[in-house]
């Protein structure tokens, strides 16, 4: 055989090989992957956070909250966690945001305030003033008067011996027009056999110059509560007039007792 076809069968055979090797790596399933070590699992726990953001004086619904994982290590003591208030969403329901909360943001318990403690402040408009009186009780327009109502103020008071007889002069006259109504005591009597609802304390939303004034007009005689028809609700202002005020600074005599409120609570 000659030299130069020995030469030939061997590049030949040698490429057949390489051809071969070549093809069984391509077809040969890749090596196994190292298998990733476990990663540590960080507790979590779901609190309550806003949906969207939440402005001062804003009102909760059960729409504007809602659960979410968070890092057990970073939930705060003030945030509302599932485990310790499973029911947050019902009894946070209509409470009034005191702080911005923004979007995504935990929600804080002393920023939220209910009907208990900073309730009253927190629904009081900017530069307005609770203010507390008490009612006679058959001047309470038979207990139908309820918050958010508006009623007007009447003033009776009575001057000893001045009538032309000789006799007490008793006089009345509204004091305050279209008052909002913040709280009213309710209490359950029964006359006659027949359950109705009557409210001794009212808690009135004014102004810091009519709170004095109604302080004083408390003093003076007797303050009785007319309500007022949802159809006039826009009429008059809520603030005490002009003239009415100068009376008022001007009389005497003795009557209740006044009460103011802070964050909630009535005060002496």
């Amino acid at each position: 055989m000659k030299s130069s076809r020995v030469i030939v069968f061997g590049v030949a055979a040698l490429a057949g090989g390489l051809a071969w090797l070549v093809a069984s790596n391509m077809t040969a399933p890749p090596p196994p992957a190292e298998v990733a070590a476990d990663e540590p699992t960080i507790p979590a726990t779901r609190v309550l956070v806003a949906r969207y953001d939440l402005t001062i004086g804003e009102r909760l619904s059960p729409s504007a909250m809602e659960w979410q994982e968070w890092p057990a290590a970073n939930v705060a003591e003030a945030f509302i966690s599932e485990d310790s208030e499973p029911d947050a969403l019902r009894e946070y329901d209509q409470g009034i945001v005191t702080a911005p909360i923004y979007s995504g943001e935990p929600i804080r318990s002393p920023v939220i305030a209910t009907s208990g403690r900073g309730f009253m402040s927190a629904i009081l408009p900017s530069g307005r003033r609770a203010v507390s009186v008490r009612v006679e009780a058959e001047a309470r327009a038979a207990g139908f008067i309820l918050p958010n109502d508006r009623i007007d103020v009447i003033l009776t008071r009575v001057e000893r011996g001045d009538s032309r007889d000789g006799g007490d002069l008793f006089t009345s006259e509204t004091i305050l027009q279209n008052v909002r109504v913040l709280a009213i005591d309710q209490t359950f009597e029964e006359r006659d056999g027949e359950k109705f609802v009557t409210g001794e304390i009212a808690t009135l939303e004014l102004s810091p110059g009519d709170a004095e004034l109604i302080a004083l007009a408390d003093e003076m005689g007797a303050l009785s509560l007319s309500l007022r028809s949802i159809a006039d609700l826009e009429e008059g202002d809520g603030e005490i007039d002009d003239d009415v005020a100068r009376r008022l600074r001007g009389g005497g005599g003795q009557g209740g007792s006044v009460r103011m409120i802070r964050f909630g609570i009535q005060g002496g």
